[in-house]
């Protein structure tokens, strides 16, 4: 009879053991898929800031260009159809 309880409780040990590990793999598997997720979109995130880091840097050396180069600034004053005073000009619709 002891043996057959000893054998009783190593059944129930056993089959408590490969529960808890079963309820463990269950509950942690969609974080680890939510972890995937988050990670990928982090990556997006960090890209995200690169790209506009790099526009921020385009923009101030524009802003830079002002300050420095005059002809940059008359460049773009004639795209603009801009002229210095007394300046006689003549446009030519297309």
């Amino acid at each position: 009879m002891s043996e057959l309880v000893d054998k009783l409780f190593r059944g129930l040990f056993f089959l408590l053991f490969a529960a808890i590990v079963v309820t463990g793999i269950v509950t942690t598997l969609p974080k680890y898929r939510q972890v995937g997720a988050l990670e990928k979109e982090h990556a997006n995130l960090e890209r995200r800031i690169a790209d506009k880091q790099r526009e921020i840097a385009a923009v101030k050396e524009k802003q830079n260009r002002f300050n420095t180069d005059r002809d940059f600034v008359e460049a773009l004053a004639r795209e603009n159809r801009r002229v210095f005073p007394g300046e006689l000009v003549f446009i030519f619709d297309k």
